[in-house]
């Protein structure tokens, strides 16, 4: 079932699961990680400067809600217009899903949000939202476009333009102390593990849907 494809994106999954774990746990029983979240919360303060602000605040809206909503549509007709259906129905699980699974994590852990934040936000602070949805969306976009870049430069540079952006949006709920470290920590790795999680699924279903339909032929 596993080609060696298929065995990385299972050591990505078990991994990212893991990680997300481990920040559950160091911050309910109040672990080393919430030290460096209280140090990060506070050395983040010396190098607020209104222009830097505009900049990190801009980087954060990308994924917003709206934002990612709009950004995931385009990629969906995208998806569409070239074809590629089986990545198209993984954008609709792995944006919807993941979208439901944060709300329903973040109420369950019901974490408070830091109070010397740069901007107004008002809901539950673990996981990040805007870093679990922004790495699935951009590591999609990565996944779906990724092998039709022939050129190796450009290739490079559509895949290092999609792990900065994802990485910039978590750092910029960091700077703007809506978030704790480990809550954007929390966010990429379970956003890592539900596309991962989706892809081995999908993946899994495909080869005995195909076995199946192989055996029904040859039976014929």
């Amino acid at each position: 079932i596993f080609s060696k494809y298929h065995l990385y994106a299972l050591s990505l999954c078990i991994l990212s699961l893991w990680i997300f774990l481990k920040m559950v746990e160091d911050v309910y029983t109040h672990d080393s990680v919430l030290q460096i979240d209280a140090w990060l919360n506070f050395q983040v303060m010396t190098i607020w400067n209104p222009l830097l602000n505009q900049i990190v605040i801009f980087i954060t809206n990308i994924g917003g809600i709206i934002n990612l909503a709009l950004l995931s549509i385009a990629l969906f007709i995208a998806l569409i217009i070239t074809k590629k259906w089986y990545n198209s129905i993984l954008l609709l699980f792995s944006m919807i899903g993941g979208s439901l699974g944060n709300e329903s994590v973040k109420n369950f852990a019901e974490r408070a949000r830091p109070t010397n934040s740069l901007i107004t936000v008002d809901d539950f602070s673990f996981p990040s939202g805007h870093s679990m949805m922004s790495i699935i969306f951009f590591s999609l976009l990565l996944y779906s476009f990724k092998d039709d870049i022939k050129r190796p430069f450009l290739k490079k540079l559509f895949i290092l333009g999609n792990i900065l952006l994802f990485i910039l949006i978590g750092f910029s709920r960091i700077y703007l102390n809506v978030h704790w470290f480990s809550d954007v920590i929390a966010g990429f790795s379970l956003g890592l593990f539900w596309l991962t999680l989706l892809i081995l699924v999908f993946k899994i279903t495909i080869f005995f849907v195909r076995s199946y339909k192989n055996r029904l032929s040859r039976a014929k």
